[in-house]
Formats: structure tokens, C-alpha cells, sequence
């Protein structure tokens, strides 16, 4: 059940992510590569929110006995994966274009041709994630305990 609870919230974190550009773009008419810093903060701040929510309402759901030990499994991997995956993708960009392998080169094309909120704090962010998606499931568990 852990394992589906990892669909739950790549599943959401594609839909939040195509959804909060959408939504970025139409409010404010610029595109999410102009002004990184404010659409940045933007997405970011959704992205390290809302799947962690779905996630921590489907382990508060499934997970009738232990439901923040479940939301704690749920949460870490993809909380990290997705990280260690931009990183990885965007390595291999900066390879294919022939700049050295550095930090900085890395971070500079992840945040500057694919995801404005790929900064050093989001990446810093896990533990708010997972706090997130354990925080929901035992809003949810004390919600669902107190109504049966």
C-alpha cells in the first residue's frame, strides 16, 4: 500500500506541476521562464505542498493503523527521488551540451530551461514535504477516528 501511496503523489505532483504553470501563466500573462525568482517561489512553494497533501490524505485514508509512520515511507522517496532525478537529467544535459559537470552549471540549467524553483532552498525542502503529507494523515486519522 506504501508503494501506491508513491503513484498517489507522482500522480499529483505531474497534475500540481501542469496546473500551477497554467494557472501562473494565465494570472500574472508571463510566461513561468520570465522573472524566475517570483515564478519560482511560486511553484515551488506549491510544488512542496500540495502532492504531499494528496499523499498524506491517501495514507490517512488507506491507512487505518499507522497512518503517520505510513505518511513518513510515502512521503521520503519522493520527496528525494524527485530531486536526485532533476539533478540526474539535468547532468546529463550539461554532458550533452560539453560544459564541465559543476554545481553551479547544473543548477543554472535546470532552473533556467526547466523548472524555475529548482534552487539550493528547494532542494532543502524535503522534510517540510514529508512534514506535510504526516501532518494531513493524522488530521485525517483524527478526523476519521473521531466520526466512527
Amino acid at each position: 500500500m506504501i508503494k501506491n501511496g508513491w503513484y498517489v503523489i507522482t500522480g499529483s505532483y505531474f497534475v500540481t506541476l501542469f496546473l500551477a504553470s497554467w494557472m501562473y501563466t494565465a494570472i500574472t500573462k508571463l510566461p513561468i521562464d520570465q522573472h524566475r525568482d517570483v515564478s519560482g517561489l511560486v511553484l515551488g512553494s506549491v510544488m512542496v505542498v500540495i502532492p504531499y497533501i494528496v499523499g498524506g490524505l491517501y495514507a490517512g485514508i488507506a491507512h487505518k493503523r499507522g497512518a503517520t509512520r505510513a505518511a513518513v515511507w510515502i512521503g521520503i522517496l519522493p520527496a528525494i527521488a524527485e530531486k536526485v532525478l532533476i539533478f540526474l537529467i539535468g547532468s546529463c544535459y550539461v554532458i550533452m551540451e560539453g560544459s564541465p559537470i559543476t554545481w553551479e552549471n547544473v543548477m543554472m540549467f535546470v532552473s533556467a530551461e526547466a523548472v524555475p524553483y529548482y534552487t539550493n532552498a528547494y532542494l532543502l525542502t524535503f522534510p517540510l514535504s514529508v512534514l506535510v503529507c504526516v501532518a494531513t494523515a493524522a488530521c485525517v486519522h483524527v478526523v476519521t477516528r473521531s466520526k466512527g
